[in-house]
């Protein structure tokens, strides 16, 4: 049932999470999250969700939503730190973690299953989660700027970022195998550097999530896709509890937030 007389205009935006991937076309809308909010507060959804989405094109989509001044509210799903695109013509396009495809061919250019998956592990090597971060921290800080200066709510949503909260937390700088998550650990190299570049580069992190607004998330550390607990139809995506405990999480932000 809405909460409000007043029928608002809201913008999902994301990445397969969000569009509905796992799922019949023909169903989405009974239970994908974001039309499940939808019908719990009677809103005028659109969705403009593609699957693979890497965070920037998220960035960017979500900036034309704001800036178009058609809605209320944008609901911008973050989605995995290291997605990357590339486009070796005008009318082709490479996607990097691609798992449906196993080889890639354009006009002259084959690349083999084998060399596909050469290529995909050394151009994430490359791609660190480290600066992905820093990145994402701008691009919520120019999304806020945008929506404060067009009076537009924004509230983000944890969809694949796989940071932890102790990039929040108080770091014992005296025992700082004990204080970083296993996931810190990894993205610093922590095996291979001394507790002085350590701590410098997690110190530069911590620096970095100070300028999120926190308030904005509704899931700042439980991503959804940690938090999936079942798949979807089709054999893949998180599922129909997974999708609820999602709209569980929007609609008591929403509520405890005073969004609406």
């Amino acid at each position: 049932m809405s909460t409000s007389n007043k029928k608002l205009k809201v913008c999902f935006d994301g990445c397969s999470l969000t569009f509905g991937e796992g799922f019949a076309s023909d169903i989405r809308e009974d239970y994908i999250y974001c039309y499940l909010i939808a019908k719990k507060f009677n809103f005028d959804l659109t969705n403009i969700a593609k699957g693979g989405s890497s965070n920037y094109t998220i960035f960017m989509r979500s900036a034309q939503a704001i800036l178009s001044q058609q809605y209320d509210v944008v609901f911008t799903q973050w989605s995995a730190l290291q997605r990357l695109w590339l486009y070796p013509g005008p009318d082709a396009q490479f996607f990097l973690n691609d798992s449906k495809y196993p080889d890639f061919k354009y006009r002259d250019l084959y690349i083999s299953a084998s060399e596909k998956t050469k290529l995909k592990k050394l151009i994430l090597m490359l791609n660190h989660d480290y600066h992905n971060i820093l990145d994402l921290v701008d691009y919520c800080k120019i999304l806020q700027q945008l929506a404060d200066h067009n009076k537009t709510k924004l509230v983000y949503i944890n969809g694949h970022v796989p940071w932890r909260d102790d990039l929040i937390a108080k770091i014992d700088n005296d025992n700082i195998g004990q204080s970083l998550s296993d996931y810190s650990k990894k993205m610093l190299d922590f095996e291979n550097r001394d507790d002085d570049e350590i701590i410098k580069f997690f110190n530069r992190l911590q620096e970095k999530i100070k300028e999120l607004d926190q308030s904005k998330w509704v899931n700042l550390f439980n991503s959804c896709h940690l938090m999936s607990t079942d798949v979807g139809p089709e054999g893949h995506h998180p599922g129909i509890n997974s999708h609820q405990w999602m709209a569980d999480q929007i609609e008591n932000y929403l509520t405890q937030n005073q969004i609406l």
